[in-house]
């Protein structure tokens, strides 16, 4: 029998809690995962209730530890990442860091076949560039999950039935098909992205080794991993639904159901699409054609939506003269679209229990969650990153900028009320230096906050801390800013 495989999770909730019990059905696999502030309620065994894998009762990883001291005992083949996206709080990069700069893992300068891959399980665009640069000689598997679960107290998990992993190798950004004249949305085509470098072919076919084992890990312990060969398409795919449906839910601090309800159906759909047609001029505007990212999973995605999540109300029996009852059984409930819920993962309601179906119904996503437990969320990787793309492209995006500035008043306070350490804070101010990635500025916006930067480079460094504005450059730096309204195409 072959060595065991070893493989870290690092953020233990209740994404990271499921995938860390599927990668240990595997018989060659042993997990190690660190449990911070949960570590109290997991040690005796995690409680996990699935849908899809039934009642799992007091599971433990192959090694359970509160620290990256404990866990740097030995090396790792993979280190999972499935913390929350915050980039503005805490980047990956520095998350990773003890593990990635550890004695095991510095082998991967001597000896490519010693060193560690890194798998990101995270929402939003542009998450593993900061890693890439700040370690480029580590491979990274890039992840879209679509999956339900929630981390209760007590050390217990509840999961539902979807269950599915889209992974590929991250090689940079930018588009790698060509450009379909036959679609007007194309002009904004730039396939001039950056790209990640390789070191050469050989790093790269190993790269793809690694990701086709790792995913045979996953499907072998009774997982769903897909490998797709460019994974930069499949998330502004998610992010479709993220950036306009979780943005809406939570600046109006609602559910999805109350967001699709027919009542108000008719305001928030065309604001939902507009917001999503401005996810795909930007990922037009980044080369990815309607080949890798077609127009239509819009459509995919509201409909699949409404289907999932707006209450199936009973029909007003007829009224007036001569009006005959309609029976259950001539009136059934109908979905606009077909069962198959093509990449979004979403189930038939036919194959939810009651229960679950109502659970569905009260569902807000966790960037509201994050909202009303007073917690940072992840604006930026999924709004704020799309707009700093659309500045280097010179795409106008209004809606996406309503929303963030509106969601950034919430944000900035969260980010430093957990600033618990000069650590963060320095970094908070790293982060908060550069211009703001909205359109339209102007010249009085401007002069605002130049004179907010003057003013801080004015105070004594001990005050520093409590100033969100300093010096600094673009994010990404690219054509100037329209200001334009953008005309719709459908």
């Amino acid at each position: 029998m072959s060595s065991p495989i070893d493989i870290l999770i690092v953020g233990f909730g209740a994404v990271g809690t499921v995938y860390g019990w599927i990668l240990s059905q595997h018989s060659n696999v042993q997990v190690t995962a660190i449990a911070r502030s949960s570590y109290d309620a997991m040690k005796d065994g995690i409680t996990i209730e699935s849908e899809k894998y039934g009642l799992i009762r007091d599971w433990k990883p192959y090694r359970l530890v509160r620290t990256a001291d404990e866990a740097n005992d030995r090396p790792y083949k993979f280190i999972i990442c499935a913390t929350k996206c915050l980039p503005d709080l805490m980047p990956t990069a520095s998350v990773l860091a003890p593990f990635l700069e550890s004695q095991h893992a510095l082998a991967k300068s001597v000896d490519l076949e010693d060193g560690p891959t890194v798998v990101l399980i995270q929402n939003g665009i542009g998450i593993e560039h900061p890693l890439a640069t700040a370690y480029p000689s580590v491979p990274i598997i890039s992840v879209v999950a679509w999956i339900g679960a929630n981390l209760k107290e007590g050390g217990r998990v509840t999961h539902g039935l979807l269950e599915q992993l889209i992974m590929g190798l991250y090689t940079g950004e930018g588009g790698q098909t060509p450009v379909d004249p036959e679609f007007v949305e194309d002009a904004f085509a730039d396939p001039h992205g950056y790209r990640q470098q390789t070191d050469g072919p050989a790093r790269l076919e190993e790269g793809k080794r690694r990701l086709q084992a790792f995913a045979d890990l996953l499907n072998g312990g009774g997982g769903t991993a897909t490998v797709v060969p460019d994974i930069q398409a499949e998330r502004y795919s998610k992010n479709l639904w993220n950036a306009a449906w979780s943005s809406l839910c939570t600046m109006s601090r609602c559910t999805v159901s109350q967001a699709v309800a027919p009542s108000v159906l008719p305001y928030t759909l065309p604001v939902i699409r507009r917001t999503m047609l401005e996810v795909i001029y930007v990922a037009r505007a980044w080369g990815y054609s309607e080949q890798v990212l077609p127009l239509s999973r819009i459509d995919d995605a509201i409909k699949l939506t409404i289907k999932n999540y707006q209450r199936r109300m009973p029909r007003a029996p007829p009224s007036g003269p001569g009006a005959v009852p309609e029976t259950p059984a001539e009136t059934p409930w109908t979905s606009p679209v077909d069962n198959k819920g093509a990449g979004y993962g979403f189930p038939a309601p036919g194959e939810l229990a009651e229960e679950s179906q109502e659970s569905s119904y009260n569902f807000k996503p966790s960037m509201l969650l994050d909202i009303e437990a007073g917690r940072p969320c992840e604006l930026e990787p999924i709004i704020g990153s799309v707009l700093d793309r659309a500045r280097a492209r010179g795409v106008p995006t209004p809606r996406l900028d309503m929303a963030y500035a509106t969601l950034k008043i919430h944000q900035d306070s969260a980010v430093r009320d957990h600033a618990s350490s000069s650590t963060y804070q320095a970094h908070i101010n790293s982060w908060l230096s550069r211009p703001p990635a909205v359109a339209g500025l102007g010249a009085a916006g401007r002069a605002a906050w130049e004179k907010e930067r003057s003013r801080r480079e004015r105070m004594p460094e001990f005050e520093k801390g409590s100033v969100a504005i300093a010096g600094g450059r673009d994010k990404i730096p690219g054509k100037p800013i329209r200001t334009e309204e953008t005309s719709d195409i459908i």
